[in-house]
């Protein structure tokens, strides 16, 4: 099973395979904030430090919000990704 390690909380935990992000944040007790939970706010953006590949691919809502916020490569909408592999948040 993949592993969700969230750093700025000292929280790792094991999830199945295309489990959402945000419901590990919100199962784990994670600090990260949920707003519109669509996609369209940066609320939940996170800094992926390894296993960007490990996500699912940005929809195009997150793709345009992402763009349009001047967001890096490795940042991600947790409300938007599912976990397919080990992904380490910072």
């Amino acid at each position: 099973m993949p592993k969700v390690t969230i750093k700025k909380d000292n929280i790792s935990v094991e999830v199945p395979a295309g489990t959402p992000l945000m419901k590990v944040c919100d199962d784990s007790g994670a600090s990260i904030l949920f707003a519109c939970r669509s996609g369209s706010c940066l609320s939940c953006l996170v800094t992926i430090e390894s296993g960007l590949e490990n996500l699912s691919p940005p929809t195009e809502v997150e793709q345009v919000t992402l763009s349009s916020f001047g967001c890096q490569p490795n940042q991600r909408l947790a409300c938007q990704a599912t976990v397919n592999g080990d992904v380490v948040i910072e």
